[in-house]
């Protein structure tokens, strides 16, 4: 389904009207007739009529200013090493329907909002963007970063200008088979395209809504071609029956498709969620096996597998990928720092250290790419 198709209705923010900047948006979105509304207002109509808020809030856009900061440092989580990367939420909600999803419980509204202006994300962006390397910055963080492309049009303006800045590199990490409003683009290798993937079984039984398998690594295969660094996620990884051959599979049918001395980085990290979550995967999702593994609350309050399943998934996926002549980074995400000397055998240094090597290895990937 084309995502012009997809929102049965478009709203705004009653300011919008009073602002230059913020009329020109709403003009954009004429041809969906949108109407003004509160936020709360729209949040308790979607709560207290619908069934399923959470599904049904998927398939309405909010157009609101955002009076914070569009840029953000990932939060990361209290003992467990986190990569350093920063975060620009344009948009907030995904139209995608992925039981594990994490934003089924960490938002608390119902609805796709597009927080605006996004010129406000490239300001802050360069009065951020000052070290002596470049900084990681991404977009898909609270949703999807090609979703909803090319319907907003804000990739190809983000692309354009990371492409002339020098003090940040561009992740667009995504579900989705949308690239070819990429593909004519001057990137200057600037972004980095990145999928999230998961064994067919899961795809099609976890992911609702995504791209199949194949359309990822022909997606990923024809930015791979047009120079684009491209990365990948195997995150979360599920532990089920079968999925050792599940996963050595998938990474067979990447290289296939993909030339290893293009990738830039991999991320390893298991199923992980916080408390409160699991009511809302059954509610939803009655019929999903992904909770029926054997789960202990971690230093941060999240539910994770038991640290020694953990280990043992991160090392047979590693020794997997190992296989290939990887020139690209590959790390944990939110792991402890035992977890990955016993995985590596050593400590990236916490999340400073962690930060530096990748910063450190972007650098040097981008001079040689």
């Amino acid at each position: 389904m084309a995502i012009r198709d997809h929102f049965k209705a478009v709203y705004y923010d009653p300011s919008l009207e009073g602002l230059p900047w913020g009329r020109r948006e709403i003009e954009r979105f004429l041809p969906f007739n949108p109407r003004p509304k509160g936020r709360e207002e729209l949040k308790e109509e979607i709560l207290s009529l619908s069934p399923d808020p959470i599904g049904d809030g998927k398939r309405v856009l909010y157009l609101a200013p955002h009076r914070g900061s569009l840029l953000k440092p990932c939060p990361g989580t209290k003992g467990y090493s986190c990569c350093g990367y920063w975060v620009g939420n344009v948009a907030v909600g995904c139209p995608m329907d992925c039981t594990y999803c994490i934003l089924q419980g960490y938002l608390n509204e119902p609805i796709i909002t597009l927080q605006l202006p996004w010129g406000k994300f490239f300001d802050e962006l360069r009065a951020k963007a000052r070290g002596p390397r470049p900084l990681r910055v991404g977009t898909g963080e609270l949703s999807d970063s090609l979703v909803l492309e090319p319907f907003l049009g804000f990739v190809a303006e983000a692309v354009e200008f990371f492409a002339r800045f020098e003090g940040a590199v561009l992740e667009l990490k995504t579900k989705t088979d949308r690239v070819e409003g990429l593909l004519p683009l001057e990137h200057a290798s600037r972004t980095v395209v990145a999928w999230s993937l998961n064994p067919p079984k899961v795809v099609e039984e976890q992911e609702r809504g995504t791209a199949a398998l194949m359309a990822r690594l022909k997606a990923a295969r024809l930015c791979q071609q047009r120079g684009y660094p491209v990365a990948f996620h195997f995150d979360p990884l599920l532990h089920y029956s079968g999925w050792e051959s599940d996963y050595q599979m998938l990474i067979e049918e990447l290289f296939r498709w993909i030339d290893p001395r293009g990738v830039i980085w991999i991320s390893l990290g298991t199923l992980r969620f916080p408390k409160g979550l699991e009511k809302i995967i059954r509610q939803r999702f009655p019929r999903s096996w992904i909770l029926s593994g054997e789960f202990l609350p971690g230093e941060d309050g999240k539910l994770r597998y038991f640290k020694p399943l953990r280990i043992e998934i991160y090392k047979k996926v590693l020794s997997w990928l190992r296989e290939y002549p990887l020139k690209g980074f590959i790390y944990l995400c939110m792991e402890r720092e035992d977890v990955w000397e016993a995985v590596f055998g050593f400590r990236p240094g916490g999340t400073r250290g962690l930060k530096e090597r990748l910063e450190s290895h972007t650098e040097e990937f981008l001079r040689k790419w």
